[in-house]
């Protein structure tokens, strides 16, 4: 066995920020479509935020590969 990693273990960070985005999103559409208390409110906001947060590190990450 050898001891260096797979080529397909390569990960861009684009793709790794990218993939943080889509599961911050989904989190926020879960929660947002819980019972719609204030804390599942802000909650939502929160992980909306952090969904753009990450999909504006992507788009970063993505341009610096080039």
């Amino acid at each position: 066995m050898s001891s260096e990693p797979e080529e397909s273990a390569n990960i861009s960070p684009a793709v790794r920020w990218g993939l943080g985005a889509v599961l911050f999103g989904l989190l926020a559409v879960s929660t947002a479509s819980a019972k719609g208390e204030w804390w599942t409110i802000v909650g939502a906001i929160v992980c909306g935020a952090a969904a753009c947060l990450f999909a504006a590190r992507a788009i970063v990450a993505a341009r610096q590969s080039r």
